[in-house]
């Protein structure tokens, strides 16, 4: 269970994901890192089993390392990783598959596709066991995944969409996207507010104000949705630049925002604060006695972050 949130500000942007994952039906925790950098210029961002998704991120890694040690060039641009997702997807879908099929059934997926063992068909009842097998929703639901993509691709931040279902989208059309059992929530808030916006502003979104959406957007998806929750990761990218807050500085921002949304903080002082914390690496410290002196009602906001009811 997962919310993954990413925008493009035009020449940079950023994601911004809750850290909660689930252990069958009965355990949560909250320690996935679901933001990763690839090649140090482009962000992973993955929903569905943690396994699956460090699976890809690791053979990616791999491959991307392997091409440079033998040809000596750069890092791939997004358009390649995008590409190179595609396939490492598929190979490690078809990986966990052959794993089932043999443990289960003792064919490997070659055979079950080809129908055929040593130059042997394959008995009937067997196959037809193994085919339901590889179509149960719970074997499925385990090796689904998706993936987003984004970096800097001639001078604009691009998203990019991929799954182990086969569907896939090259450049996100619009400045947003949002996967995981959160993204109904979270692609309302994202969604609003980009078609209020005027058409030539969504080509370079001011950045503050994108940050505090995709926050709002990711707390109101824990709010709501199962396994959604824990303390979001934010990650921003630019060119030449990548900026990662300590997790007291990404809480600060939850707070900060959820204020801003309460129309505890004002406008100006949220931007500000949200623009410190993540872009310009502020002490927490700092920007919490400040938050406190600028609210409008302090004893009112901190019943409302600490759960209060009144």
């Amino acid at each position: 269970m997962t919310v993954i949130n990413m925008m493009s500000f035009g020449d940079s942007g950023a994601a911004v994901a809750d850290e909660q994952t689930t252990s069958g039906n009965i355990r949560k925790y909250n320690s996935a890192q679901k933001l990763k950098l690839i090649d140090s210029s482009t962000i992973y961002g993955g929903s569905g089993s943690s396994f699956m998704i460090n699976e890809v991120y690791d053979a990616m890694e791999y491959t991307i390392k392997e091409q440079k040690e033998k040809n000596m060039v750069g890092g791939l641009n997004i358009m390649q990783l995008y590409d190179l997702a595609k396939r490492m997807i598929g190979s490690v879908k078809n990986s966990k598959k052959n794993d089932f099929l043999f443990a289960n059934f003792g064919i490997t997926l070659d055979e079950f596709v080809t129908g055929l063992r040593n130059g042997v068909k394959l008995d009937e009842p067997l196959k037809g066991k193994a085919y339901d097998a590889l179509n149960n929703e719970n074997f499925n639901r385990n090796i689904d995944l998706s993936i987003l993509i984004g970096g800097l691709y001639e001078g604009k931040f691009e998203i990019n969409y991929v799954d182990s279902r086969g569907t896939a989208c090259l450049r996100i059309p619009q400045p947003y996207y949002s996967i995981g059992s959160g993204s109904d929530e979270a692609g309302k808030i994202l969604s609003r507010y980009v078609i209020n916006m005027p058409r030539e502003k969504r080509e370079k979104i001011p950045i503050e104000e994108g940050l505090v959406k995709l926050i709002e957007a990711t707390s109101s998806a824990s709010d709501i949705n199962v396994g959604v929750g824990g303390i979001p990761s934010i990650v921003y990218l630019s060119k030449g630049s990548v900026k990662i807050p300590n997790e007291n500085q990404c809480v600060l921002a939850t707070e900060i925002v959820e204020g801003y949304v309460r129309n505890i903080l004002d406008r100006d002082f949220t931007f500000r604060s949200i623009s410190d914390l993540v872009l310009n690496n502020a002490d927490f410290r700092t920007v919490e006695e400040q938050m406190k002196s600028r609210a409008k009602d302090w004893n009112q906001l901190d019943k409302i972050l600490r759960g209060y009811k009144e």
